[in-house]
């Protein structure tokens, strides 16, 4: 077992029905997320955060936000990209998720949103002014540039074991990552900094991956659509200026980080190795979706890796 009582297989589904609830999780789309520990006094670091399911956008199917979450997370430590460690779990016969705290004692953890404001050409579009939760404004900032992530990680140290690394060439990482399975939503509060009492500054692990590999679609969708036209529709559109591919905004940063070794290792990854992080207990991945997300990430990765060789 690991610490926090959760099994050291990755793949194995954990029962949190009888945990303790810490505190709510206020914010996101999710009402019902909340943080929980095998007992009431664990420490921070044994803390997990419970989602449900959500729903897809026609309301007749759950999502498979777990797995998609679940399948970025492993994808993430093949890839060495730090990444919460998100586990499959079920609370009260729920379907869901847990994602381990990553923020170490001592620490708070502060989304991008924290910090952008104070970047020259940063405009943050209040809630009331259009009518939407905090999540749905951040999707509309302007401003949020490849650009204004970078100055805002200038004097950011990277995540700790990745030394070699400037943490913006990890956050290039996070958009590789992003760009293999489709994450369009890396809007300024799915990124944070870990920061101590001192001052001191490390980006945070990628994490909430939950809208990727066509996790709202539901298997009859899976059936008519093509993985590979799904994939080329991925676009980064929290980010300016809009409609740039997912693809091409990793390529972008990669570049300007000098951080191709990020590619290096997507190209790496084979069928077998895809098909593994996508494994899921029970019947949660039907055979329909297991294929179409395996598909995308394929796809995604010719698109990162062949494809752009070919142009060289």
């Amino acid at each position: 077992m690991t610490a926090g009582g959760v099994p050291d297989d990755p793949g194995a589904e954990v029962d949190v029905t009888q945990w303790a609830v810490i505190r709510d999780e206020p914010g996101g789309r999710d009402p019902n997320k909340r943080w929980l520990a095998i007992s009431p006094g664990a420490p921070r670091q044994e803390h997990w955060l419970w989602k449900s399911r959500q729903v897809t956008a026609g309301g007749n199917e759950r999502a498979l936000t777990d797995c998609a979450e679940v399948a970025g997370s492993r994808l993430a430590g093949i890839l060495g990209i730090p990444a919460a460690d998100c586990r499959y779990a079920v609370h009260d016969g729920e379907l869901g998720l847990i994602s381990r705290n990553a923020a170490p004692e001592g620490f708070s953890l502060n989304t991008g949103a924290t910090y952008l404001p104070e970047i020259e050409g940063y405009v943050r579009i209040s809630d009331e002014s259009h009518g939407q939760d905090a999540v749905g404004r951040m999707h509309r900032d302007e401003g949020y540039t490849l650009h204004a992530v970078q100055q805002v990680l200038q004097s950011v140290a990277p995540p700790p074991g990745m030394s070699t690394m400037t943490a913006f060439g990890v956050f290039a990482g996070y958009l590789v990552l992003d760009a293999l399975v489709g994450n369009s939503d890396r809007h300024p509060g799915n990124w944070a900094l870990l920061e101590s009492e001192a001052g001191v500054r490390y980006l945070a692990p990628t994490y909430d991956h939950g809208t990727a590999l066509g996790a709202g679609l539901t298997d009859e969708n899976r059936r008519v659509k093509s993985p590979e036209a799904f994939a080329r529709r991925g676009k980064a559109n929290p980010f300016s200026p809009r409609r740039q591919s997912l693809v091409d905004l990793a390529l972008t940063a990669v570049r300007q980080a000098g951080a191709v070794d990020w590619l290096e290792r997507v190209a790496q990854l084979d069928e077998a190795t895809v098909r593994s992080t996508l494994e899921a207990p029970g019947e949660r991945v039907s055979v329909v979706a297991g294929r179409f997300m395996e598909r995308v990430v394929l796809a995604n990765r010719r698109r990162l890796c062949d494809d752009n060789a070919a142009q060289d």
